[in-house]
């Protein structure tokens, strides 16, 4: 989980407002923090998976064994697949796929279950530098049906691979679909606008870019329209602590890590249980681990059918509810997880019947809130509001178990945004942010690597801005000293080079009793410059 904090951004540019400042200014901050087009670029691109959608458009229980066999083995190769494509080697992504596409085939699936294999595919066809491979692209992207057009993140990646075997006729007409899906999606409106430029079609590119602006100038009015309801005419200082960037994070009841290697027993007296019962509970405990094994692997149906045996055995054995809590939140998870709308009263039932014995740790606490966040937003009514309120208390009874545990800020973040309580959200972003300096300024580059993080953070400190005879003659005695052209006569100095934050305040300290007054840290992270 901290590989995965440490690879976000380390800290948020702070936002100057001066305190005069004109009516543009202030829209066009505010329309910035929202939009945040400034940072998008063209023809920036993310695998997707979808292997949990490949079989959306069968009947499971019409499928045979051998089929349902065939489908999991074929899981694993697309999985596989999957994870070379983020390494960009597409090579080894398309011997994979194409070991997927066998057992789906032997699978007898539909053929709109292929389309996300058929897009990842012509991607890396389209992607491995070989002009043959373009028909090969092709090929496959002529296999694609019609129920991707409802989908924007698939229309556009769709798009791209068009874009790169050189259709841009249909790269654009699918970007085209992706906007009409979502006027809003800023990055589709980039990418289009950046193929008419390319193509000489500056008219379309220039109708695309004002499409956008004005998609962008709709969205800003639609969010001052809602704050000025709940809070009137409001002061520049009010407009600077609206536009403070969010750094919410939908709760993804797909994407837990699944707890194993429960005690079951723990709140029994081992003493007491009869040897028959105790058979029954072994019996348990061996469906419950295949079960937690294929959650883990998002082998769903599979799981499901797994942890449904370990609690009918577990219960034969007389395994106590405060026991049963982790096959039943398991259970819970992995019927959230098929994205079914018959499976919500499934999941439900197994929701009412945890005790409070399973919030007695972090990882189970934070589970479960997910959990009861993924069910209450997908159904109506006011048991939707009590789901609600659930998980957001046990969200917070994880920040109580680990202050430190980022992902349950950023959860709270999201869905206090999505109730439109801009206090609450922004009472976490600031919490967020404090707990995330604290972990960040903890580790030196050696553990930063050990984490995953592909470039570390370095600080350095500016000594301040001088004139050619005003730089004291001691500060180029200093290590790792660079200078900064300003203009003509003035000239900034930076000097020190290091990877955690505590190294970098010493280093400034030091400088301030030097007498460089002006000092302050500069934080860099992959080219960019934050300062603090």
């Amino acid at each position: 989980m901290l590989n995965r904090i440490y690879k976000k951004n380390f800290l948020l540019a702070i936002t100057l407002i001066f305190c005069v400042i004109n009516t543009s200014l202030i829209a066009g901050s505010v329309l910035d923090s929202i939009t945040n087009t400034e940072n998008l670029k063209a023809f920036e691109w993310q695998p997707i998976s979808g292997v949990d959608k490949i079989m959306q458009y069968e009947k499971v229980k019409d499928l045979s064994k051998n089929s349902i066999k065939k489908a999991k083995e074929a899981d694993v190769y697309y999985t596989n697949a999957i994870g070379y494509m983020n390494d960009n080697n597409y090579d080894l992504a398309i011997e994979e796929f194409k070991s997927a596409m066998k057992r789906y085939k032997r699978a007898k699936f539909s053929e709109h279950g292929y389309n996300y294999i058929h897009i990842n595919m012509a991607l890396c066809y389209a992607n491995s530098g070989n002009n043959q491979d373009k028909a090969v692209a092709l090929r496959l992207l002529n296999l694609v049906t019609t129920k991707v057009e409802n989908e924007k993140e698939w229309l556009y990646n769709l798009s791209i691979a068009y874009y790169l075997i050189g259709s841009s006729t249909e790269a654009t007409e699918n970007l085209s679909s992706a906007i009409r899906l979502d006027k809003n999606y800023f990055q589709a409106y980039i990418t289009l606008e950046a193929i008419y430029r390319n193509s000489s079609n500056t008219s379309s590119a220039d109708k695309v870019r004002n499409r956008m602006q004005t998609a962008e100038a709709n969205l800003i009015k639609k969010y001052q329209k809602e704050n000025s309801k709940k809070k009137g005419n409001r002061s520049v200082k009010s407009v600077k602590e609206n536009i403070v960037k969010l750094e919410g994070l939908k709760p993804d009841v797909t994407n837990l890590r699944i707890i194993k290697n429960d005690d079951h027993l723990q709140f029994n007296k081992v003493k007491n249980i009869k040897e028959r019962s105790m058979d029954q509970i072994q019996e348990g405990i061996g469906a419950y681990n295949n079960g937690v094994d294929a959650l883990s692997n998002k082998e769903y149906e599979n799981a499901i059918s797994e942890l449904k045996i370990a609690e009918k055995r577990l219960k034969r054995g007389k395994v106590t509810n405060d026991g049963l809590n982790f096959t039943r939140a398991n259970l819970s998870i992995a019927f959230l997880s098929t994205g079914e709308k018959r499976s919500l009263g499934q999941a439900k039932r197994y929701l009412k019947y945890l005790t409070k014995k399973l919030y007695n740790n972090r990882d189970w606490t934070y589970n479960t809130a997910v959990a009861f966040c993924d069910y209450a937003s997908r159904i109506k009514g006011t048991s939707k509001d009590e789901f609600m309120k659930k998980s957001i208390k046990l969200f917070q009874l994880t920040i109580k178990h680990d202050k430190l545990f980022l992902p349950s800020y950023q959860n709270l973040i999201y869905i206090y945004d999505e109730m439109d309580e801009g206090n609450k959200a922004a009472k976490y972003q600031k919490l967020y942010e404090k707990r995330r300096d604290e972990l960040l300024r903890s580790f030196d580059r050696e553990e930063q690597i050990k984490l995953g993080v592909e470039k570390e953070y370095i600080f350095r400190v500016n000594l301040g801005t001088f004139g050619e005879f005003e730089a004291p003659a001691d500060m180029f005695d200093e290590d790792y000293i660079i200078t900064v052209p300003i203009n003509e006569r003035k000239t900034a100095y930076l000097a020190g080079m290091f990877y955690t934050l505590d190294e970098a305040v010493e280093y400034q300290k030091t400088m301030l009793k030097r007498g460089y007054v002006t000092a302050y840290i500069v934080a860099f992270k992959d080219g960019e410059k934050l300062e603090f």
